[in-house]
């Protein structure tokens, strides 16, 4: 299998991951957890946020094009090799599973 990139541009969140206070949101740790376990061989994962790599939003033509036009509502964007894959809220791991060609993955669910 070909190294993947999957890129990930969030909103503004008081940390990287999101994943911090008292009020975690569940989704956002079962993300953080499912993309630490991704086989490095096989998916590279940039994960940039509007508050710590504000660049980074401007530097991607696409994220910059979209955030002109919706605003930071079509925030979090998830880009698998340059393709804009998923926008405007985060997935379940099933279904970021699926858009990353990982059904055996799904299945197990």
């Amino acid at each position: 299998m070909k190294c993947k990139t999957l890129t990930i541009y969030d909103p503004a969140m008081c940390c990287p991951t999101g994943v911090c206070g008292t009020d975690i949101d569940v989704t956002l740790l079962q993300l953080a957890n499912f993309l630490s376990s991704l086989n490095k061989k096989n998916f590279e994962v940039n994960r940039y946020s509007l508050t710590t790599n504000p660049a980074e939003y401007v530097l991607n033509k696409s994220v910059s094009r979209l955030l002109q036009d919706e605003g930071v509502e079509c925030l979090p964007l998830f880009f698998l090799d340059d393709e804009l894959i998923l926008s405007k809220e985060y997935p379940s791991v099933p279904s970021l599973s699926a858009k990353l060609g990982l059904s055996s993955f799904v299945a197990k669910l």
